[in-house]
Order: structure tokens, then C-alpha cells, then sequence
């Protein structure tokens, strides 16, 4: 699986010379659904990424792996709607 690195590397640097030069809101990037959809999607797989590895360090089992990763993506999917509103599994608002 591809990485990423350095295009990722390249968005998070951006952002934080954004946010440093910024003057008021011109910071706001005024998102889409679809765009935040997209940075969802990138954290998550990043979220799922580190939580495997936490998993293979506590050599969890099978069926507890997947509760953990069950559990993880229903807190995410609270999070995001608890502060955004938005609903990760009603699909055709971020299309």
C-alpha cells in the first residue's frame, strides 16, 4: 500500500505556514462535505494504521482487534457528528 509520505508531508506543511501567516479568518479553508469526507477518510486510515500496531504490541486476538476497530469507528463517526453536525454513514451528503 502506497504511503503517502511525502504528499502528506507536503499538505501538513502547507497548512502550518497558513495557519502562521494568516491574518484573521483568511485561514478558514471552507470545506466541503465531500472535502472533509476526504480528510476523514485520510485520518481514519491513519487512526486504524497506529491502532493495529497497538494491538499487535498488546497481541490482542482476533475477535478483540475487531470490537476495538468496531468501537474506534462508532466513537469517530459520535465525534464528527457531535461536532460537526455531519453524519459519516448518510452517504449522499458527501457526494
Amino acid at each position: 500500500m502506497r504511503t503517502y509520505k511525502n504528499e502528506l508531508e507536503e499538505i501538513a506543511n502547507d497548512f502550518l505556514t497558513q495557519n502562521a501567516e494568516a491574518k484573521g479568518n483568511e485561514n478558514k479553508p471552507n470545506y466541503t462535505n465531500r472535502q472533509f469526507m476526504n480528510a476523514v477518510i485520510i485520518f481514519q486510515t491513519a487512526l486504524m494504521d497506529k491502532m493495529y500496531d497497538n494491538q499487535d504490541y498488546d497481541k490482542m486476538d482476533v475477535e478483540n482487534r475487531l470490537k476495538m476497530a468496531e468501537s474506534c469507528g462508532l466513537d469517530l463517526r459520535k465525534l464528527i457528528h457531535t461536532y460537526t453536525g455531519l453524519d459519516t454513514h448518510k452517504f449522499e451528503d458527501f457526494l
